[in-house]
């Protein structure tokens, strides 16, 4: 099984890198019944929507704008490549119900749908800023409560760092309690800020869809990573 999904994986990246990553996926064979058995649920968090702008760019930039972009982008890839996906927010806003506290923040609801699905991972997308417009690259924080986060972790930056940030020389980090879902998911959990959107360059990568793709397709690659050693 393990060989099958890599030598499928590879293929994938080989075919999509020589197109630029301008399409969608397409003829990704399934994973196979053993793996769907045994199957890890994908739910996918777009950070802030409505009226949590997130950080803001060098330009004005929303950060819930590039949120949802690569979350709705990385949703399609996971589908495509067979693996259960799930999707916090779908559009630009807080998650709510109807009937619910709009003075209870919207993160008890995500941490709510995060635990309410079986063998799930999170992946919540997120952007950087700091004061120093130099800073500059992915990292990506983990949950402390389930040690295949830093394994999830790892394989996200690490695959980024190969195959689209070589200058990058940023570290993950462990989450701490500032990082609500992080720090209270019962599934394995990772936050990945992408880049950051103080840097006037990254700030524009950020915006460009050929860009948010392939950021997407390395997310989907260091998770398939994880999901071959764990099958």
């Amino acid at each position: 099984m393990k060989k099958v999904l890599i030598i499928l994986l590879i293929v994938v990246f080989t075919f999509v890198s020589c197109l630029g990553i301008n399409y969608i996926l397409y003829d990704v064979v399934q994973i196979s019944s053993n793996a769907t058995h045994n199957r890890v649920n994908l739910v996918i968090d777009a950070g802030h929507g409505g009226l949590d702008a997130g950080t803001i760019g060098i330009d004005g930039t929303k950060e819930k704008d590039i949120n949802l972009s690569i979350a709705l982008i990385l949703y399609d890839f996971a589908m495509v490549s067979g693996i259960p996906c799930f999707l916090v927010r779908d559009g630009d806003y807080l998650v709510y119900g109807e009937t619910d506290d709009k003075s209870r923040s919207d993160l008890y609801n995500r941490l709510d749908y995060i635990n309410s699905i079986d063998n799930s991972v999170l992946i919540s997308i997120h952007q950087n800023h700091f004061e120093d417009e130099k800073e500059c690259g992915m990292q990506v924080w983990y949950s402390p409560n389930d040690e295949k986060s830093k394994i999830i972790a790892d394989n996200i930056l690490n695959v980024t760092k190969a195959n689209l940030q070589s200058d990058n020389t940023r570290l993950n980090k462990r989450s701490d309690s500032s990082y609500y879902l992080l720090y209270k998911a019962q599934a394995p959990s990772v936050m990945v800020e992408c880049g950051f959107m103080s840097n006037s360059e990254e700030n524009e990568k950020l915006k460009n869809t050929r860009y948010q793709k392939q950021i997407a397709y390395s997310i989907l690659l260091g998770f398939s990573q994880f999901l071959a050693e764990e099958l």
